[in-house]
């Protein structure tokens, strides 16, 4: 019952991983005790006592994040507009990345407990349609995966990549259009390794899910949370950590080639996420 986040392009859409992403970031936070009972109508169907626990806990948790968390964010992002400007960016890189790390581990451990719990008063009979709809959509993911073309998937990692850039920094030039084509012909696909882990995931999922009553039972859920990659992600973590090196390298040589247009129109974006953080954390 946990919601994975997409993973980054560029520095700062880093942040994006404590929101749905993109446009419309202060409709769908303030909207979250109905958007995530809907999301998981999906995967299973809550009784009417369950839905009202699960909104009334989303409630307390965005207050809790965002007087807690937000603050957090806009100080972030001051810094980092502040590094954009003085070009110390490309030496406080991995601090920021340090910073998502750590305000994703600390949602992670103040959701974590209230997550066991709602997880604990499924019925057998919802646990069974959880599980049958989380296989049925993996297979399904995997049958795409797998009827897709290396050069097909080269070719849309390819195009995410420049519509990424191209978001933060504007219209690129024929030299970042060249410098982002060598970083995706470098990245790892982790298509394979991904859906290998997270059958294995699945299956320990399920496994605690069947204790899910007991301490033991609740403890393994609440580990599988809060540490995902425990189970069969030793490849996954290392081609991340590969990636992260390759994501980081190829960033800061477009970093270095931004025009001054360019760099004003990553600055704009800046200022966008922070002035939402702030109405946000003003509401």
């Amino acid at each position: 019952m946990t919601i994975q986040s997409k993973q980054s392009r560029f520095i700062i859409v880093l942040i994006g991983i404590f929101f749905i992403q993109a446009c419309g970031i202060k409709f769908w936070y303030n909207r979250l005790d109905w958007v995530v009972p809907w999301y998981l109508d999906d995967y299973v169907e809550l009784t009417s006592e369950q839905e009202d626990t699960l909104e009334k806990l989303l409630e307390l948790k965005t207050e809790w994040h965002r007087s807690n968390e937000l603050p957090k964010y806009v100080s972030m992002l001051n810094r980092m507009e502040a590094d954009i400007k003085s070009g110390a960016i490309t030496q406080t890189y991995d601090r920021y990345r340090r910073d998502m790390r750590g305000f994703y581990n600390t949602l992670l451990d103040e959701m974590s407990d209230d997550l066991v719990a709602q997880t604990a008063s499924l019925s057998d009979d919802q646990v069974k349609q959880l599980m049958d709809n989380l296989d049925k959509e993996a297979k399904e993911q995997y049958e795409e995966f797998k009827e897709t073309k290396e050069e097909e998937r080269q070719e849309e990692r390819l195009e995410r990549l420049e519509e990424s850039f191209s978001e933060w920094i504007g219209s690129l030039d024929d030299k970042q259009k060249e410098l982002i084509k060598e970083m995706a012909s470098l990245l790892k696909s982790s298509g394979e390794a991904t859906y290998q882990y997270r059958a294995k995931w699945r299956d320990a999922f399920r496994t605690a899910l069947a204790e899910r009553t007991t301490e033991s039972g609740q403890a393994a859920i609440k580990s599988l949370i809060t540490d995902p990659y425990q189970v069969g992600g030793e490849e996954m973590n290392q081609i991340r950590d590969y990636n992260g090196n390759i994501y980081k390298e190829y960033q800061l040589k477009i970093y270095r080639t931004l025009s001054a247009k360019q760099k004003r129109h990553l600055l704009e974006e800046i200022a966008d996420y922070r002035e939402d953080f702030e109405d946000l954390i003003d509401d």
